[in-house]
């Protein structure tokens, strides 16, 4: 009974705190709509006529509501910490002297930390709303110093947390009042100066008629100096690394990564207010359509640590490794028992960390649902955590598995279902697992599709879309800008702005495989595949890679490779691997005594890996069935 108090005393206060920001917020919108109409706009369109003295006066005019304006908006966006400081401190910049701008910044500053301590010590706000505790406590574990003033002036320094949510912080871990008020005000200047003299930049640059490109290239090569130099300085003396968290610099880089992704493409997050109030760790899982799926996870919350169950090749990459590695991020062997990807699970976990796992364990090839093993469920309810079940739309358009190039789009991003551990332990293995494979179980082509105007949207399709169904021909198919083509019969299919096929008795790509995997299994049960192949050996810990070349053969009982070059030979009886994985129109892989071997057919002849890998699935699809 007192917990359930608790709980509904906790969310009062949360709805209480809403309100209270809201009407703040409300009141900042207002104040910035009034310093813009009788200000600033009336200030630019003077000054790039160069009326120096109209400009003057106009200052004159407004004189203290002007100052107070600058203040009361520095201060409220402070409480409200979603809004943007940089804009009013950029306009001050531009409508005073920077001496004066600085003065007023920074008494607003002085105001909002007060008003933020008043609210926290008195009304007993903790700010949780904003969903900022989490950065700032991941940041305070990796700091070398204890000290919560140092800690602050770290803080107020990194271009990451908004001054807001510094000054929630502070206020909530005691400190004296004017310890906290000097640490506040003093800890945002070189923040507020930087913004500031942009400010006069841009002003120098409207009065002088001088080009605007010149302005943005010094202004990203003076933001690219300070930002090296400040987060050298940071890593030196104030962050330690410790395994298993993301180093300031290594986070900072994966930021960037996410940034220039987000270039591309427009998230449209739904659902994730549950999400982003849970306070522990947890597992997101989500269906697997694009590389890009994890960045789309990281959308529900983005200030939140998680780290992804990531193909253990991309760890080989050099840079993208090295941050892959440094961030904490969790390395798989596909499609063969992993135990130190379980450790890895378990101790992101214990640290608290969401971690992210695609169940399919492969991207997908047609835009559909792959098979999940019902492995997950028994590892979920061992984790013992909250489940976040996701479903991630239109992926597959922008960056599917069978194109290089990323095209624009928008990216949906929905929390469909969040399982509790009460639910995980009342839940047998198989019914859970069935619950996760109907969340999972998305097809891109069960909806209407948003319009991609591209007009080369069936380019690298024929990698993919190996046989021709009308013909039954392998490999005749090429592509070119959104047409699909049979060199052999000259059936043509093209690529509408939906991703459908115009005109054609085959709907989507996803119907056209199916045509594939139903003409391939009338001859399943005969077929003898050998394909010859360059081979690279990847083994753990282990910089220099081994090379073969033999001939890797496929039937409806087994998989082999036997070397030309050596006496190298092994195999699988069909079902003792759990898949073949594979990257379009380049390898096919699989594991073998912890060695990762890649095997390379002769160029022009690659369609054959999506071969080898759809022919693998399919008979190991039927020996389940067969047992089941």
């Amino acid at each position: 009974m007192d917990n359930k108090n608790s709980m509904e005393k906790t969310q009062k206060q949360k709805i209480t705190e809403r309100i209270v920001i809201l009407c703040i917020a409300v009141f900042v919108i207002c104040l910035l709509i009034f310093f813009l109409r009788n200000i600033f706009f009336p200030f630019i369109k003077l000054e790039a006529k160069r009326d120096f003295e109209g400009a003057k006066q106009l200052l004159l005019d407004n004189g203290v509501i002007g100052f107070l304006t600058v203040s009361l908006i520095e201060a409220l966006q402070m409480v409200v910490i979603f809004i943007p400081a940089e804009f009013i401190q950029l306009t001050s910049g531009m409508s005073y002297p920077w001496w004066l701008a600085m003065i007023l910044c920074d008494l607003g500053v002085i105001l909002g930390s007060s008003m933020i301590y008043f609210l926290v010590n008195v009304f007993r706000f903790n700010g949780d709303i904003f969903n900022k505790k989490d950065k700032i406590k991941k940041y305070e574990h990796i700091t070398k110093t204890r000290n919560t003033m140092i800690f602050m002036y770290i803080l107020f320094i990194m271009p990451i947390i908004p001054f807001g949510a510094i000054c929630y912080y502070g206020s909530s871990k005691k400190i004296p009042y004017h310890k906290y008020l000097l640490t506040c005000a003093t800890g945002v200047i070189p923040s507020i100066s930087t913004s500031i003299l942009m400010g006069s930049a841009i002003k120098k640059f409207i009065a002088d008629a001088l080009p605007i490109w010149a302005l943005i290239l010094i202004i990203i090569f003076a933001a690219a100096v300070l930002f090296v130099l400040l987060a050298f300085v940071l890593k030196k003396f104030f962050f330690k690394n410790e395994e298993g968290y993301t180093p300031f610099l290594i986070g900072i880089a994966e930021k960037l990564i996410l940034k220039i992704i987000s270039l591309k493409i427009r998230y449209r997050v739904i659902g994730a207010e549950p999400v982003r109030e849970m306070t522990g760790p947890f597992v997101y899982l989500a269906e697997h359509h694009s590389a890009l799926d994890v960045a789309a996870l990281y959308r529900i919350d983005t200030d939140k640590d998680m780290a992804g169950v990531i193909n253990e090749y991309i760890f080989r990459t050099p840079v993208l490794g090295k941050i892959m590695r440094k961030s904490g991020h969790i390395s798989k062997k596909l499609f063969y028992p992993d135990v130190m990807c379980l450790k890895g699970i378990m101790r992101a976990i214990k640290r608290g960390r969401p971690v992210a796992i695609m169940p399919e364990a492969r991207l997908s090839t047609d835009g559909g649902p792959s098979y999940i093993d019902s492995n997950i469920a028994g590892l979920c309810k061992k984790l013992n955590v909250p489940v976040v079940l996701v479903e991630i739309r239109n992926n597959y358009f922008i960056a599917p598995k069978w194109r290089k190039k990323i095209f624009r789009g928008v990216c949906e991003v929905e929390v469909k279902r969040i399982i509790s551990p009460d639910e995980l332990k009342e839940t047998e293995t198989e019914e859970l697992a069935d619950i996760i494979r109907e969340n999972l179980s998305y097809n891109e082509f069960s909806r209407s599709i948003s319009s991609f105007g591209s007009h080369k949207k069936a380019e690298g399709l024929h990698n993919i879309l190996y046989m021709c169904p009308h013909c039954k021909t392998l490999y005749s198919n090429t592509s070119k800008g959104n047409t699909l083509s049979c060199t052999h019969c000259g059936k043509q299919y093209t690529v509408g702005r939906d991703y459908r096929f115009t005109d054609s008795d085959i709907p989507t790509i996803f119907d056209y495989y199916a045509k594939i995997k139903n003409i391939e299994k009338e001859t399943l049960h005969s077929i003898s595949l050998d394909v010859p192949v360059d081979v690279k050996i990847f083994k753990d810990q282990v910089k220099e890679v081994r090379k073969e070349k033999g001939v890797f053969h496929l039937d409806s009982e087994k998989v082999y490779f036997r070397s030309d070059i050596s006496d190298l030979y092994f195999e699988y009886a069909i079902g003792h691997l759990e898949g073949i994985a594979y990257s379009v129109n380049e390898e096919f892989e699989l594991y073998y005594k912890d060695e990762l071997y890649y095997f390379y057919p002769p160029e022009g002849q690659r369609q054959v890996c999506t071969r080898v890998a759809l022919l693998y699935e399919m008979l190991r699809g039927e020996l389940q069935n067969a047992k089941e």
